[in-house]
Parts: C-alpha cells; structure tokens; sequence
C-alpha cells in the first residue's frame, strides 16, 4: 500500500510541475441575440469573445431563476477555453426585468486550444441581467492553471 501511495504522489507531483496556474479577472458584456443566447466581449486576462446558451431556465421557491448554461469563450489571440456547463441564480431587485446574478459554483475550465490545452480551473462571476434591454454586465475572477510549454 506505501508503494502505492508513493507512486501517486510521484505522478501528482510530476503533473503538478507541468503547469502554471494564473488568478485571472476581468468583466463580461454581452447582448441577447435571441431568448436562448448571448454574444459579446471579455476584457481582463482571457480578454476575447464570449457566448452563451441557456439550455434551461428553472425557477426556484424563493423567488429566484437558476440558468443552466454553455459558455462559448475564444480569447483575442484565437486559444479556445472550454467551459463546462454551469448554473447562474439570477436575483430579483425591486426593478422589473433587472436581476442579480452570481455563478456562485463557479464555472469549471475543461480544457481547450493553443494555450489553453489541457487547461483546468475554475471561473466565479456576479453581475447583472437586464432582460428589458437584453443585457448581462457580470465581473469575472478565479484560476486557471496552463500546461507549461516550451519558452515557458
């Protein structure tokens, strides 16, 4: 069993040298181009553009609405980050079609290209919806870790 665990930690640590991880922010301002989706700009660290799908929409018992999303991010210099699906709670104010939102369980970085493969972490945002203009503003922050590479 010893040698079992110390060759786990071994790999782990072998795999753990090989990446870089970065505290990335920035914000999110995108338009909807129809009920179902999103399209605008990130600027920050992972400045680029962004989409979403919202494959559902559920409402809660206390008042608030749980989206569950796909996210679509290219960033300026053509990397893909692949997202997981995710769930935004939008909160009502006292202003008609004007929530508050948060991806309070963050969203989980999968991957994607260029720098970005083999990319993992996790995305946290907050903002706002305003469904009667059809936009979202929302803050992003969180970690992503990037395989090392060469000139790295």
């Amino acid at each position: 069993m010893r040698k079992l665990i110390l060759v786990a930690v071994l790999i782990w640590s072998m795999h753990a040298q090989g990446s870089t991880c970065h505290q990335v922010g920035g914000t999110i301002s995108t338009n909807f181009t129809n009920s179902n989706t999103t399209l605008g700009s990130a600027t920050g660290d992972l400045r680029g553009g962004i989409g979403v799908d919202v494959l559902s929409v559920n409402p809660n018992p206390n008042g608030t609405v749980t989206f569950h999303n796909e996210h679509h991010w290219v960033t300026e210099s053509g990397d893909a980050i692949w997202l997981a699906p995710a769930n935004a709670v939008a909160f009502p104010t006292g202003i008609s079609g004007l929530f508050a939102a948060s991806y309070s369980d963050g969203v989980a970085v999968t991957g994607g290209t260029g720098r970005f493969a083999h990319a993992r972490g996790k995305i946290y945002a907050w903002g706002a919806v305003d469904t009667g203009k059809n936009e979202v503003v929302l803050r992003y922050e969180g970690s992503v870790c990037t395989a090392e590479q060469d000139g790295d």
